[in-house]
């Protein structure tokens, strides 16, 4: 290693971001293509150009010098140093400088989110050491504020918005040692999500409760309403691939899908239950309750036809809706209103929920 007396070598880094190959959700593990170029100053590889027919600079094995100990702490692969396993040669200046370029598929750990998926964004940090070497002896210089993209490709599932650099500090059982930091933030690109799956999943959602418009006597609306439901389960377990799975947080988008599957067997139980008053010959059997909405909402509908408002007068302490002749069928469509209400209120409150939650 070389040294300048008692003060610690300084090594400059510069960043270069070429490529964002993936990020896996599921694993917390993100890609990407750098080449870290290195340089610092050897005092023992000067000399005078004049004695060596004019020569400025060389390059050189990279086994023939003492090359820096990089290593990426957050790795997921082996441990080994940057550039270890590839012969990349270095350029040496005749007043020492010593540039070594250093380049690899850099696979970190990552943990990020998914509760706001497809517009989630993810902020990633991979951190470097000059492994066994504290800062009294080694120190690390970020040439740089950010990465430099000179040869970055763009990725087609993610936008690149951050790529920072910065020099920090550790310290481990009273050693201290310098640390480099690559922060990048992407976002998803969410366009082909929306389309494929958050559309299909708000039309499903507002074509079940439809159901509730068709007449009893057509003798469709179950066979329907159950047809609705296994055609979104059938969707669902189609684009399940392309949700990211985690427990801890669960993916919003995944919550209002289950939420729907909920609401679509809701929704044939309602119609069963719907279908079954209109076909009902006693109708002592319906509950109070039900005969009290019935009635009311018959007395509504009156209004709205005499395009007036009636008071309900009582005679004998009864109220003029007593005396309204009721039957299945009534009570069957003022279920149908009451389904058809909650269930939209329903949809909307968790489609407005789930956007105010991913954009806040």
């Amino acid at each position: 290693m070389p040294l300048s007396g008692s003060a610690p070598l300084t090594v400059t880094i510069q960043f270069n971001l070429n490529s964002l190959i993936s990020f896996k959700e599921v694993d917390e593990t993100v890609s990407i293509i750098g080449v870290m170029t290195l340089n610092w100053i050897d005092p023992a590889l000067t000399w005078n150009p004049l004695s060596y027919n004019n020569v400025s600079k060389i390059i050189i094995d990279p086994f023939d010098l003492w090359l820096p100990p990089i290593f990426l702490m957050n790795g997921v692969e082996k441990m080994e140093s940057i550039g270890s396993d590839t012969l990349i040669y270095t350029t040496v200046i005749l007043n020492g400088q010593v540039y070594y370029s250093p380049g690899a598929v850099l696979q970190g750990k990552c943990p990020a989110s998914i509760a706001r998926f497809p517009f989630d964004t993810k902020e990633c940090t991979f951190s470097f050491l000059p492994w066994g070497i504290t800062n009294d002896s080694l120190e690390l210089s970020s040439l740089y504020e950010h990465a430099r993209l000179d040869w970055y490709t763009p990725n087609s599932d993610w936008i690149l918005q951050e790529y920072s650099t910065n020099v920090g500090h550790k310290t481990v059982d009273s050693y201290s040692y310098d640390m480099f930091y690559l922060k990048i933030t992407v976002k998803r690109q969410s366009l082909y999500y929306a389309v494929m799956i958050i559309l299909p999943t708000f039309v499903f959602a507002l074509l079940n409760p439809l159901v509730f418009i068709l007449p009893v006597e057509s003798g469709e609306r179950i066979s329907l309403a159950v047809t609705m439901l296994l055609s979104y389960t059938i969707f669902l377990t189609i684009v399940s691939e392309s949700i990211p799975v985690s427990s801890n947080p669960m993916c919003g988008l995944l919550i209002v899908m289950i939420t729907i599957i909920v609401v679509s067997c809701l929704i044939v139980s309602c119609v069963i239950i719907g279908s079954r008053y209109a076909n009902m010959d006693n109708f002592g059997e319906v509950s109070t309750i039900v005969k009290r909405l019935t009635k009311w909402f018959i007395q509504k509908r009156n209004n709205a036809i005499s395009k007036k408002i009636m008071p309900l007068p009582e005679v004998n302490g009864k109220s003029y809706t007593s005396d309204i002749n009721v039957t299945g069928k009534d009570v069957a469509a003022s279920l149908d209103i009451i389904f058809l209400s909650i269930f939209y209120m329903t949809i909307c409150i968790c489609f407005f929920t789930y956007f105010l939650y991913v954009v806040i």
